[in-house]
């Protein structure tokens, strides 16, 4: 353990970064005096910092690392954690603006949860109903984001799209989720798969890790993924929009194969997703 000379106001602490670096140096040990769940929620308003390294690489990785990995909280401020990710001020801060720094709260919000989700799943500790919250949080979340971009240039990772997945991935895996939650979310993989921004950061990679997920556990059955395979086609029209969200799909769609195939999976889905491919590239069809 070691000791802050001058204990100062947690607000204040958590916005200077020489003390943060002090922090990670030392493994990610809170000093002694330090509240942890006091410091957590301190940590959460430099979500929004265009700073890039006062956000990723200090604060949230203290959080994850110094705070939520580490166990320090009690059942009930990991639980009131979780819930603060969730509220107006974190996932829904601003939200449907865009090409604004307000997606940077809502992303690393989101990557919160999945963190505290990852935890849980190592440590299961969390309620049914608190994880069924989060899920539904997430989906709604999901629908309401305009924001998408990825890296931004100057301030580092955006990446709500990557964030997103590996929190949906986290909860379909959840083991309080059933087979009608896991359905929301395959569907809302589907719908993010051909949004008609352009997602160029392997974005086509997380939420391919999904779906790959939920088959190779057999959590959704072969019958029900080759209907949602079928799903999976999006119609490219002479528009830039219907352009970009067949791409994306097609990238999505190419991701999963490729992650199916290297570990000899679910061969009659992986035919499928071959047929599907070829049908939606233009280059293939028979003149």
């Amino acid at each position: 353990m070691w000791k802050v000379q001058e204990m100062r106001d947690v607000m204040e602490l958590t916005g200077d970064k020489q003390f943060l670096r002090a922090i990670v140096k030392n493994g990610y040990e809170l000093p002694i005096g330090i509240e942890a769940y006091d410091f957590a929620q301190a940590l959460l308003r430099n979500f929004v910092s265009p700073d890039g390294e006062l956000r990723d690489e200090l604060s949230y990785m203290i959080l994850a690392n110094g705070v939520i990995d580490k166990q320090v909280l009690s059942l009930d401020e990991l639980s009131a954690l979780l819930t603060l990710c969730m509220d107006t001020q974190h996932l829904w801060y601003r939200i449907g603006e865009v090409n604004t720094d307000t997606v940077f709260m809502r992303s690393f919000s989101v990557l919160t949860i999945n963190t505290i989700l990852y935890a849980d799943a190592k440590n299961p500790v969390l309620a049914a109903p608190v994880i069924h919250e989060a899920k539904d949080a997430l989906l709604q979340y999901a629908r309401a984001e305009r924001d998408w971009r990825g890296y931004v240039p100057h301030k580092g990772w955006a990446h709500a799209m990557a964030h997103l997945a590996d929190a949906l991935d986290e909860c379909a895996q959840n083991r309080y989720m059933m087979t009608e939650d896991r359905r929301d979310i395959l569907e809302m993989v589907r719908i993010l798969a051909q949004l008609p921004e352009s997602l160029y950061h392997e974005e086509d990679v997380r939420l391919a890790t999904i779906a790959y997920h939920l088959i190779v556990t057999k959590q959704l059955d072969d019958d029900t993924m080759s209907v949602w395979l079928t799903s999976c086609q999006v119609e490219r029209g002479p528009d830039i929009a219907s352009w970009t969200s067949a791409t994306n799909m097609k990238n999505f769609l190419r991701s999963l194969y490729f992650l199916l195939l290297w570990d000899n999976m679910a061969f009659p889905l992986v035919n499928q997703i071959s047929s599907l491919l070829k049908q939606q590239d233009t280059l293939y069809v028979a003149q």
